[in-house]
C-alpha cells in the first residue's frame, strides 16, 4: 500500500475538470499600505482611532470586505474594497487617515477572488460567534 487515497484522488480529479468553470470570479480592489518612511509605531497610535472609524463607516456603507494590519512593522496593511472601477477605489485608499497624516502610501490591485472558503458559526442563544 502506498498511502495515497485513490476514492479522494478521483473526487479531486472529477472537482478539478470542472473547476475553471465554478470558480467565483468576482472583483474586488486590494489596497496594500506601506508605512512612509520614519513612520513610528507611536504615530501609527495617534491616528489609529480615526482610521478605525473611517474603516467602519466603509463597511457599513458595504464598501469594505476585509481589512487589516501586516505583522510586518508599523503602518502596514492590507483592505479589500467593492469599488466600481479604479478611480473610485483610488479615491477610498487616499481617504485613508493615515494616508492622509503622511504615514502611509499606497499600492492599488484589481484582485479577483476564486477560490477560498469562510466558516462562521453564530450561536443565538449566546450572542457569540466563531469565525474560522
Amino acid at each position: 500500500m502506498d498511502g495515497t487515497d485513490s476514492t479522494g484522488a478521483a473526487e479531486t480529479d472529477r472537482a478539478m475538470a470542472s473547476a475553471p468553470s465554478r470558480l467565483l470570479g468576482r472583483d474586488y480592489w486590494l489596497i496594500w499600505t506601506v508605512p512612509m518612511a520614519g513612520t513610528t509605531q507611536q504615530a501609527i497610535g495617534e491616528h489609529v482611532e480615526k482610521h478605525v472609524a473611517w474603516m467602519l463607516g466603509l463597511e457599513a456603507k458595504g464598501v469594505l470586505f476585509l481589512s487589516g494590519p501586516l505583522l510586518s512593522g508599523p503602518g502596514s496593511g492590507v483592505t479589500v474594497i467593492r469599488a466600481d472601477d479604479q478611480d473610485a477605489a483610488r479615491a477610498v485608499a487616499a481617504a485613508d487617515p493615515f494616508v492622509q497624516a503622511g504615514l502611509r502610501t499606497f499600492t492599488l490591485h484589481r484582485w479577483r477572488l476564486n477560490e477560498g472558503s469562510v466558516s462562521v458559526t453564530i450561536s443565538l442563544g449566546t450572542g457569540t460567534h466563531d469565525w474560522q
